[in-house]
């Protein structure tokens, strides 16, 4: 008797999880947001209806479990398969049946095919397989998010948009006296998202469910997740959600994680005095990140003080804590309270709960045991 085996879709990190820093310590790379979108939410508009595996580093594996309840987390597929690397973008679907062969974009591998058990849930050998070019692409490295995100914004809000080039959808609102500016894109301001009065929005721009627009310049490029309260001036950067700029102060070209609190007047460089690319540095590892405009890179739970001044393409490790006076350091890692102390274990979940209770989110047990695994390997 012939038994049915329907392929399946997995989505793998692969080994590029130390590249991106702090901003992936809670979480995986394809919950990372680029655009109006998630990586994993771009893939499931690709394949509604499918069900995914998703191969993640080990000590994430249980919180994406506790996210995606209806997925498989590090199990090899009993079935044929297409793998997808966390960080794609893929312009088209790739067919999930058909022949083993890898595909690439502008030469990186992005994803495979194979029909059959691969053994284990690394990354088989794909020197053998036959590669295809397709239209797509990927991010690498925390900047490539700050590179890609303006287009990502044009493309997606044009799909979206359906001939206008203001959407609001329900709960939303646009107050008197608020400016929305769609000369260089759409504006999508998503369910009971607010821009206020006073506040200027230029497209391409996507805010999140329950943000708030309070009084900001934001300028074009932005995307901002759930439930962020934003002021100031504000320019092409990502939040992921559920983070405080509410005052004033500049952001630019930047990466900022969730339950962030940026104090007022906290201002961040994006372009060096020399008008040379930015370098950045993640823990010992130094790069070269080819760009001249770029800001920072800002971890879960980061806190600033007023005043702070963030250099460019400086990386904030998650629940750092600055309030020392001068510009912050180039790198600063995580846990940190100021220069020279450290969060204490107790303190640092006991804030973490009071700060997402205030946003109606309980810690779970499995997100606190993470963070505390995050902070003893950080010692």
């Amino acid at each position: 008797m012939w038994l049915l085996f329907l392929a399946m879709i997995c989505i793998y990190e692969g080994n590029f999880g130390r590249n991106f820093g702090p901003i992936i310590d809670l979480r995986a790379i394809f919950e990372l947001r680029c655009g109006c979108f998630s990586f994993l939410e771009k893939i499931q508009k690709l394949y509604p209806g499918e069900k995914f595996f998703f191969w993640v580093r080990n000590e994430i594996a249980a919180l994406v479990a506790e996210k995606y309840p209806a997925a498989r987390i590090n199990e090899t597929p009993s079935q044929p398969a297409l793998f997808l690397y966390a960080g794609s973008i893929l312009f088209e679907p790739i067919p999930i049946e058909g022949r083993d062969e890898k595909f690439t974009a502008m030469g990186r591998t992005i994803g495979f095919r194979l029909n059959r058990r691969t053994g284990r849930t690394v990354l088989p050998d794909l020197n053998s397989l036959p590669a295809r070019e397709i239209a797509a692409e990927a991010v690498f490295y925390p900047w490539d998010i700050v590179r890609l995100n303006y287009r990502e914004l044009q493309r997606e809000l044009n799909l979206l948009r359906k001939r206008r080039s203001v959407f609001v959808k329900k709960g939303g609102k646009i107050y008197p006296g608020a400016q929305v500016v769609t000369e260089k894109g759409p504006v999508f301001i998503d369910q009971g998202a607010e821009v206020r009065p006073g506040s200027v929005v230029e497209g391409p721009c996507y805010i999140g469910p329950g943000t708030i627009v309070d009084g900001a310049f934001v300028r074009p490029g932005c995307s901002f997740g759930p439930q962020c309260r934003i002021g100031g001036e504000v320019e092409e950067c990502v939040f992921q959600g559920y983070a405080n700029k509410h005052h004033a102060g500049f952001l630019g070209h930047s990466f900022v994680g969730e339950w962030v609190n940026l104090g007022a007047l906290t201002t961040n460089s994006d372009l060096k005095n020399n008008y040379q690319p930015v370098r950045v540095t993640i823990g010992a590892r130094k790069f070269e990140t080819g760009m001249v405009k770029l800001g920072c890179f800002i971890g879960d739970h980061v806190k600033t003080s007023i005043g702070t001044l963030l250099p460019t393409g400086a990386v904030l490790g998650t629940f750092a804590n600055w309030f020392e006076s001068g510009l912050t350091p180039k790198f600063l890692p995580s846990f940190a309270w100021g220069k020279k102390r450290r969060w204490r274990r107790k303190e640092l979940v006991e804030c973490a709960q009071r700060v997402m209770a205030r946003r109606g989110v309980t810690m779970s047990p499995v997100y606190e045991q993470l963070l505390l695994q995050i902070y003893e390997r950080s010692r």
